[in-house]
This record gives C-alpha cells, sequence and structure tokens, in this order.
C-alpha cells in the first residue's frame, strides 16, 4: 500500500514538472492583445471625451454667433478659448450666417472639426492613428 501511494506521488510530480512554463507562455501570449485592447478602450474614452469639447466649443460659438453685433472675428475667437481652456488646438472653426450677416430669424451654424490622434494608431500598420471629429451647432438668429 506504502509504495502505490509513492509510485502515484512520483507519477504527478513528473506530470507537473513538464507543465510548469505554461502559465508563463500563456501569459506572454495573451499580454500583447490584453494590452492593445486596454489601450483602444481608452482611445475611444478620449475621442469621446474630445468629441464632448468640440461640439460645446461649436454650442458657444454659435451663441456668440446669433448676436447681432457679432462678427466672425469674435465667434472664432470664443471657440478658441473654449478649446485652449479645455486643452485642445490645432482645430478649424468655420461660420454661416454670423453677427449682422442675417435676418432675425435666420439660423446661425458654427462647425467646429479637430484631428484626433489615437494611441493605438502607431500599432496598426497602414494606419497614422489620426480621424477627424467634427461637430455643427446651429441656433436662430436675434
Amino acid at each position: 500500500m506504502l509504495g502505490r501511494r509513492r509510485k502515484t506521488r512520483e507519477k504527478s510530480r513528473r506530470r507537473l514538472r513538464g507543465e510548469r512554463g505554461q502559465a508563463i507562455v500563456e501569459f506572454a501570449l495573451l499580454m500583447p492583445v490584453l494590452v492593445v485592447l486596454v489601450m483602444g478602450v481608452l482611445d475611444m474614452a478620449r475621442a469621446y471625451s474630445v468629441l464632448q469639447v468640440v461640439t460645446n466649443a461649436a454650442r458657444e460659438g454659435a451663441r456668440v454667433g446669433i448676436i447681432p453685433t457679432t462678427t466672425t472675428l469674435d465667434m472664432t475667437t470664443t471657440v478658441d478659448t473654449f478649446l485652449t481652456a479645455a486643452g485642445q488646438t490645432g482645430c478649424t472653426t468655420t461660420g454661416v450666417n454670423v453677427g449682422d450677416a442675417a435676418a432675425a430669424g435666420a439660423s446661425t451654424a458654427v462647425t467646429v472639426s479637430c484631428d484626433f490622434t489615437a494611441l493605438t494608431g502607431t500599432l496598426i500598420p497602414g494606419w497614422t492613428g489620426t480621424f477627424p471629429l467634427a461637430q455643427t451647432a446651429t441656433m436662430r438668429h436675434e
């Protein structure tokens, strides 16, 4: 009986010796996939945050643009100030029917567009990792 236990114990030790590095190998194979997946989730969260900043900047520009005494420069300065305060630079702003260029009741439209650079863009061959984010806000002219 005692000999049988010893043989069983020796067999299980031999089997475990062959599987010692299995967990490390599996971890090494899956780790790059998990890192790219987490970076992709972070990129989408950052893109959504930047999109919200761009939306709010367009809205602020439209609010300024509906005032009859406003110029296009005032509207652009307001949008740029909002974007800079939010940490976003390199955006373009266009406005239609800003200030006294439109009659009362007409619509003023302000479009803000920014290029977003993803962290995972360098990991994907053939993609620069940059895509445009743009929003338009429209308000009735006073």
